[in-house]
């Protein structure tokens, strides 16, 4: 038998339970190890071209002008272009949309807000996307508070002056909204079904309509967004009833919450965040989640937001997923509550 006969014929011994087991154990550590440098390597790079940031709204509104400070900001801080780019129409779920459905590499995210998250998938038949499932949150970056006002004609002070004359005469007394099912619609009948009062609700077509016909007696209320209301409670053309958010507000001081005047808990606030299409990876999200958190923490910053009348939010990618599934959810039981009819997608 020669040599190459014998090497053929010789049986190779059978790998034993331990050595299999060890070769899965370093197997599974090379992977790990090189996901890791994967991961930094990502980290590292990004972002190296101009990041495109979708802004569901119109230009010039304070989703836009966020989104604008932001973009500025993160160019700086990146080196790459933020380019913000507006994309309005039908409740902001076109611009929605073309976020959830954009390629998920990070170079792609939105500015987000209470209405397009919040309130759209309780309002709208099919809607194009899932608030939840579509989205990898990024950072709620500040909310806006709401105020509740009144007409100067109407002849009340206070808030306790306000539910006194509406349980008065149920259903006479009016609130105006910038449209059906929007946050100021829905703050209003919120607080309808928490003070325990009947108002008839007169939508307009965005706030200067509407505040125009408080401020003449035509509506008798409206809760809006501080940086839209405070400008005429100061030139004395609505009056502050409370403000909506569990503090009072740093620009109306002497003006008290609804929660301490009795209801505890009350809150409702617009808020904004920024987020990417779903499936971007961790390591950009908390990169970018930690470049928002440092503008935060930046008093010029903080200062630009209050002169915006908003306040700045801090918070983790999983907190603030977790706050848009409880507002989902808050919002779903107002709309069931106030019976406001679902609408149609055109």
């Amino acid at each position: 038998m020669t040599a190459r006969d014998a090497v053929r014929g010789k049986k190779t011994p059978k790998k034993t339970s331990e050595e299999t087991t060890m070769k899965k154990i370093l197997t599974g550590l090379a992977i790990t190890a090189l996901a890791a440098v994967a991961s930094g390597g990502v980290m590292a790079a990004y972002p190296d071209k101009p990041i495109r940031l979708i802004v569901p709204a119109l230009a010039g509104g304070a989703a836009d002008t966020l989104a604008r400070m932001i973009g500025k900001r993160l160019t700086e801080k990146f080196g790459p272009t933020v380019i913000v780019e507006n994309k309005p129409g039908a409740a902001a779920i076109i611009g929605m949309t073309d976020i959830a459905k954009a390629k998920p590499d990070g170079y792609t995210l939105g500015m987000t807000f209470s209405g397009a998250m919040s309130i759209n998938p309780s309002l709208y038949e099919s809607l194009s996307y899932d608030p939840i499932k579509d989205y990898s949150p990024i950072a709620i970056v500040a909310v806006s508070p709401l105020i509740i006002t009144a007409s100067p004609k109407l002849g009340v002070k206070t808030l306790r002056g306000l539910l006194d004359l509406a349980r008065k005469e149920p259903g006479k007394l009016t609130f105006a909204s910038t449209g059906t099912g929007s946050t100021q619609h829905l703050s209003m009948e919120l607080f309808k079904s928490t003070v325990g009062v009947d108002m008839l609700h007169v939508p307009y077509k965005g706030s200067a309509a509407a505040v125009i016909d408080v401020q003449s007696g035509l509506v008798s209320t409206l809760s809006d967004n501080a940086i839209t209301v405070i400008p005429f409670i100061q030139s004395g053309q609505l009056v502050p009833l409370a403000v909506e958010t569990p503090q009072r507000i740093p620009a109306l001081p002497d003006v008290p919450t609804v929660a301490e005047l009795g209801y505890p808990g009350y809150q409702a606030v617009g808020w904004y965040g920024l987020l990417a299409p779903a499936g971007t990876p961790e390591p950009i999200v908390a990169k970018l989640n930690g470049a928002i958190n440092e503008m935060l923490e930046d008093p010029a910053f903080t200062q630009w937001l209050a002169q915006q009348g908003m306040e700045p939010q801090r918070d983790t990618p999983e907190g603030f997923r977790r706050y848009v599934a409880q507002e989902k959810d808050k919002w779903a039981r107002v709309i069931k509550t106030a019976g406001v009819p679902r609408q149609s997608m055109r």
